[in-house]
């Protein structure tokens, strides 16, 4: 968790936080944004509002076609390298819905001309816009068009108009970053070192699981990092750390609340290590994957809620089993840093 800036953590802006883990998960906004959050200590949620606003983070769909938030400075580059293995991967599922060059060609145009001087649309505004010039947009299709337009570099999220999110032209809403083409060899050493920096132990399963990469190019990766990286073997497999790699103290108790979707779980294919006990079986969101976690001691140990009041929030945790008194205090520390963070008063219910 050291590598994760949880444990000890040592930046001090959202931007660093995103920066420094490349991309983190991007579809649950209030998840993303304590993620952010948890790794900078006194940081507020109007803070991370504040570097969306400010165009030094953006939500786009980089990685495996999913949502995530990354640097502004980061994006061009990312998509350069990881859109093209996800439209691959989507071929068939494009053909399926009858997204084909032609429709999309459409689609883009009817984007590009709607979206023009920062006129951004919601969802609910592009499906109605797309109707009309005779684009079918069922929720699947649309969810398809809107991410294939950011996986070539078109849109990306903008501002919420009221509560609902909006849709930009990215070279509109980030024109300060230019979008130069990076040698794929300098994109692939970036990428793996920023993922074996803050998600390590690793292996090359969970690398090509979370960036999107075929396995030649994660291999590729890692070969490139040369004596940065050193491996072992555990169960038969291959788990890389980097050679200069941060020891904790083991004695030393620690307890977190993590969001849901957070990188501690969903930065790797088995997630069963962190899990006290370790199940026998592949995980599924039925286990709670999804789920915010209670964590003690790198160990998923219960789940939490919220509840958003107008001046208070209401944090229900759930053990998986007993707390004992010092690790009741430390929920009880770190639960009002949630709190703080959202600038609201604390009701906490175990």
């Amino acid at each position: 968790m050291k590598q994760l800036h949880v444990l000890d953590p040592k930046l001090s802006s959202a931007e660093q936080v995103v920066e420094s883990l490349a991309a983190i998960q991007g579809q649950d906004y209030a998840a993303s944004k304590w993620a952010i959050g948890l790794r900078v200590p006194g940081l507020k949620e109007e803070d991370v509002e504040s570097a969306f606003l400010d165009k030094k983070i953006i939500r786009s769909w980089p990685l495996r076609g999913t949502l995530h938030v990354v640097s502004a400075k980061d994006v061009y580059w990312l998509l350069d390298l990881l859109g093209p293995p996800t439209i691959s991967k989507y071929a068939a599922h494009y053909k399926k819905i009858e997204l084909d060059p032609k429709v999309l060609k459409k689609c883009y145009s009817i984007l590009s001309k709607n979206l023009l001087n920062q006129n951004f649309l919601t969802r609910k505004e592009i499906s109605s816009i797309l109707e009309r010039s005779g684009i079918v947009t069922n929720t699947t299709r649309l969810s398809h068009i809107l991410q294939r337009a950011g996986l070539e570099g078109l849109i990306c999220f903008g501002p919420r108009k009221n509560k609902d999110f909006t849709y930009t032209l990215i070279e509109e809403w980030i024109p300060k970053i230019k979008r130069v083409k990076k040698p794929k060899e300098e994109s692939l050493y970036d990428i793996t070192k920023k993922y074996f920096d803050t998600r390590s132990p690793a292996t090359l399963a969970d690398f090509v699981w979370w960036s999107g990469l075929n396995v030649r190019d994660a291999k590729a990766g890692i070969e490139s990092l040369g004596s940065k990286l050193n491996s072992f073997r555990k169960d038969d497999q291959a788990y890389y750390i980097p050679q200069k790699m941060d020891l904790i103290d083991k004695d030393s108790d620690t307890l977190f609340l993590f969001p849901a979707f957070d990188e501690f779980l969903l930065a790797y294919t088995d997630r069963r290590d962190c899990m006290d006990p370790p199940p026998k079986r592949l995980l599924t969101p039925a286990d709670n994957l999804f789920r915010p976690t209670l964590v003690i001691n790198g160990w998923v140990t219960g789940i939490w809620q919220r509840e958003l009041k107008k001046e208070d929030v209401l944090l229900k945790v759930s053990p998986y089993g007993p707390l004992n008194a010092n690790f009741k205090k430390k929920l009880k520390r770190v639960a009002e840093e949630y709190a703080a963070f959202l600038r609201k008063n604390l009701i906490l219910e175990i």
